[in-house]
């Protein structure tokens, strides 16, 4: 009689493949301590190509999301949560061979330094506001290590046009920026024409931008696929000019625009989950 073939006794390679498309949380804290064949298959870089942080919520040291509180428990962590020495440990499991890597809101300098460092084959990077303002750390100064890189996502457009130079001159497979809330004047405009004229796809959600920076990136983008102007301040949704001159791109989102803000505040934080992008690029 046959015995049923256990978990366990997965080939080696089956298992990395099934553990590299796991979250974050499920790597470090469920799948190491099943048996020791599937804490052996995590030990393969393969597994931490995707490393997504976003989820950390580290408010204060009274509060903190599920997946931090476990963490603690976990391994009995006294203090403040050693945000660098984690996130350090985890980038360090990628053996240099990370793709997509989303910060966390609050971050270190010293994180991000190391990221730069010990990422060469990123394609896909989000960084949160306040991981920009207030720092030395220059997002521009770091683009000639991450050559691959195809997809950028800030919360703000702070450096913008720095960045936007040194993609230009080092990402040549870059196809793909978003920014939260961005303030795109005329010099905005024109960094994106002229620095990503080949960008395929472009989330401006939540923008204020003047119909006449708008008709600049249309004119100048013409390889666009994906553009996201949803809920910006300076153009009416449904302009006829705007949208003949967008009748190019395939997928064109202008929904709830206005020429001016009639109200205070908006939906920031549908954001994040709208599903503009996950992370997933293609191999």
């Amino acid at each position: 009689k046959l015995s049923k073939p256990q978990w366990e006794e997965l080939d080696m390679d089956c298992l990395v493949n099934i553990f590299g498309r796991l979250g974050l949380e499920s790597l470090v804290l469920d799948v190491p301590f099943v048996c020791k064949s599937w804490y052996r298959a995590t030990l393969n870089p393969e597994c931490w190509r995707r490393i997504d942080f976003s989820k950390l919520k580290l408010h204060d040291s009274w509060y903190y999301d599920d997946f931090t509180s476990r963490l603690i428990s976990t391994y009995r962590i006294e203090g403040h949560f050693p945000i660098t020495t984690f996130i350090k440990s985890v980038v360090k499991r990628s053996g240099r061979s990370a793709t997509y890597i989303a910060f966390p809101d609050y971050c270190t300098e010293e994180a991000l330094l190391y990221v730069a460092d010990e990422c060469p084959a990123l394609r896909a990077l989000v960084l949160p506001s306040n991981v920009l303002h207030g720092r030395e750390f220059k997002i521009e100064n770091h683009m000639s290590k991450w050559t691959n890189l195809q997809f950028l996502k800030l919360q703000t457009c702070f450096q913008m046009q720095e960045a936007l130079v040194q993609i230009s001159i080092h990402c040549k497979n870059f196809v793909a920026l978003a920014i939260a809330g961005a303030k795109i004047g005329k010099d905005e405009a024109s960094a994106i024409v002229n620095f990503l004229p080949n960008i395929k796809v472009l989330h401006l959600r939540y923008a204020s931008m003047e119909k006449e920076n708008l008709v600049t990136i249309l004119q100048g983008c013409k390889q666009l696929k994906l553009f996201d102007a949803r809920n910006c301040i300076g153009f009416d949704e449904g302009d006829e000019e705007i949208l003949k001159l967008a009748s190019h791109i395939p997928s064109f989102k202008h929904k709830g625009s206005m020429l001016f803000d009639y109200y205070d505040g908006g939906d920031w934080a549908s954001y994040r989950e709208d599903g503009f992008h996950d992370g997933n690029l293609s191999d």
